[in-house]
């Protein structure tokens, strides 16, 4: 099995700066360092989103991260939605806590996230 190129969208670089200037959340980068080893090891690992409108062959799927900083286990943690465009790439779209209410995103958004992302973009996978 091939290794995957992991794309960090700008609204993930945001979601993560959010969460890391909070001070509570401030582990999240090696929270989520194990879900983008399996990614990139070509594991599809999490929740497939179904019934979203975006284009035939692509997919979203949502994985629990558990948030270490706060000491709370996958149910109270983070959930991090990638976007699965061509067998090769692997979009990060974003991560939010999901005892941050104002930060859930509906299908809808789910939707406009995946059609604003520029699959030409090449910024890889670094966190900085």
């Amino acid at each position: 099995m091939s290794q995957k190129k992991i794309i960090l969208t700008e609204r993930f670089k945001d979601d993560i700066k959010f969460y890391v200037r909070k001070k509570k959340y401030t582990k999240i980068e090696s929270d989520i360092a194990t879900v983008m080893k399996e990614l990139k090891e070509g594991n599809l690992i999490g929740d497939r989103l179904e019934d979203l409108n975006i284009p035939e062959g692509t997919a979203v799927y949502k994985v629990r991260v558990a948030n270490s900083s706060a000491n709370v286990g996958k149910s109270n943690g983070f959930r991090l939605l990638y976007y699965v465009v061509i067998e090769e790439k692997i979009y990060l779209v974003t991560i939010y806590s999901k005892k941050d209410d104002v930060r859930v995103i509906s299908d809808e958004q789910i939707e406009l996230l995946i059609r604003n992302i520029p699959i030409e973009e090449n910024s890889g996978e670094n966190l900085n």
